[in-house]
């Protein structure tokens, strides 16, 4: 039989199949109508794990835009800068908002960038990623799995984070995120972007994005497959790389307190900086972007599609 002949019977099978398959009404109640409900329930009992890897100079705001991001203050000491190599400190969470559990793995360099040769500042990033991928393997690789009760470290999502120079890209920062590109899901930020006019901040995001393709780099873009959320992360891949603001500091803004920076100018909402960048000189911020959709969404995404 050949190959065409082979196409020709399995194209009938399938219009075969395809006709056999009817309709039927139900005359009363079955019940599975509640597996959605089910599977909702056993995920909200069962609870989530959601793993980010912060890479970024020391003084960044690494820690304090994820305190901003979740709304809480997370333990964190400051860094020093004349540490000898780069070293990763790795802090666990549980965290809970309307009787749902999320299990927060936050994973922060610290002294990255500091040393006077920086060569091999990516490898002990790339090391831990690694350490990661080979505990989940050995753990798929017993005779007695505990998959379910077993802590998954592998990382969800990496936040990059990009000095407000206004410039261009630094050797550092090209070489890490082509190591890494691989291997995480790499979302560029800059950071401090209250440090940058509107004009500068726009020409520097469209500088960052031409080098990245000019050096093969992948980072992570929105899924558009998808027609229901197509237009919004198609929106959502046109703020990459996020310019964003954090604070530790509350200021008042109308009867309410909020994390924010306050400037003779205007006021900088940490978690909202869209809806007040505008009273400001130094143009737009997309932590609103970062905030509403990529938590609740993206990181969604990432743990459900298992792209680590």
């Amino acid at each position: 039989m050949t190959a065409d002949t082979k196409s020709a019977f399995s194209a009938v099978d399938r219009k075969t199949a395809t006709e056999k398959v009817r309709d039927l009404k139900l005359n009363g109640h079955v019940g599975f109508d509640s597996l959605p409900d089910q599977l909702v329930n056993k995920s909200v009992t069962q609870g989530f794990s959601f793993n980010v890897l912060c890479i970024g100079e020391t003084g960044l705001g690494k820690s304090t835009l994820l305190d901003t991001l979740f709304n809480t203050t997370f333990d964190s000491t400051p860094a020093t800068h004349d540490l000898p190599g780069v070293k990763l400190k790795s802090n666990l969470y549980e965290l809970k908002e309307n009787n749902v559990n999320l299990k927060l793995t936050v994973i922060e360099t610290v002294g990255y960038g500091d040393q006077i040769n920086k060569e091999d500042s990516f490898k002990a990033i790339v090391d831990y990623i690694d350490s990661q991928f080979e505990n989940f393997l050995q753990e798929e690789m017993k005779i007695k799995r505990a998959i379910h009760s077993f802590h998954d470290t592998r990382i969800h999502a990496c936040l990059y984070f990009i000095a407000p120079t206004g410039h261009s890209l630094k050797a550092i920062d090209l070489v890490c995120m082509k190591k890494l590109d691989s291997k995480v899901n790499i979302i560029p930020i800059i950071a401090k972007a209250d440090c940058i006019a509107k004009n500068e901040l726009h020409k520097f995001k469209i500088k960052i994005m031409s080098e990245l393709v000019s050096n093969g780099v992948q980072i992570y873009q929105f899924p558009t497959d998808d027609e229901t959320v197509a237009d919004v992360n198609s929106t959502m891949n046109g703020h990459i790389p996020f310019a964003v603001v954090g604070s530790n500091e509350f200021v008042k803004v109308g009867s309410k307190n909020i994390r924010g920076r306050e400037y003779p100018w205007g006021t900088v909402q940490g978690r909202y900086a869209l809806a007040t960048f505008s009273t400001l000189p130094i143009g737009s911020c997309d932590q609103t972007a970062l905030a509403d959709w990529w938590l609740p969404n993206a990181s969604l995404i990432l743990v459900i599609s298992g792209s680590v």
